[in-house]
């Protein structure tokens, strides 16, 4: 287990983790991370709870998760989603995991304005556009 909560972390880089393949449980709650790299969990095939709740989180690679077959749990609420079509891939991937997402209901867009306030598990795919 590794908690790296409440560290004003501003972002992670393809290699934070490197070396971390035996993690179970990463919780990196509060942080100010806006970005995370396509490959940033890739080795981390044990992960099986992730907490990324709390930070400045706008869109994600769903296929990331994808990639992560132990993950039970994915905490993602309180992040300033943007539902456009760059988050297609994880609302196609939360349509399809058996991972819980908590608390769903608190996973919500901050925009577009149309969509502002839309629960991301109520999202269809093809629905999401960009400008």
């Amino acid at each position: 287990m590794l908690v790296l909560d409440n560290n004003l972390l501003p972002t992670l880089s393809a290699s934070t983790f490197d070396g971390l393949g035996n993690l179970q449980e990463l919780y990196l709650r509060n942080n100010e991370v806006e970005h995370l790299p396509p490959d940033v969990f890739k080795n981390m095939v044990k992960l099986s709870q992730l907490a990324l709740s709390g930070n400045r989180l706008k869109t994600v690679d769903g296929n990331m998760f994808a990639q992560m077959p132990e993950l039970k749990k994915l905490y993602l609420h309180d992040n300033t989603w943007q539902c456009d079509c760059n988050i297609i891939s994880l609302v196609q991937w939360m349509g399809q995991t058996k991972a819980t997402m908590s608390p769903r209901n608190a996973m919500r867009c901050t925009g577009p304005p149309e969509l502002q306030n839309k629960n991301l598990a109520d999202l269809q795919a093809a629905k999401l556009l960009c400008a």
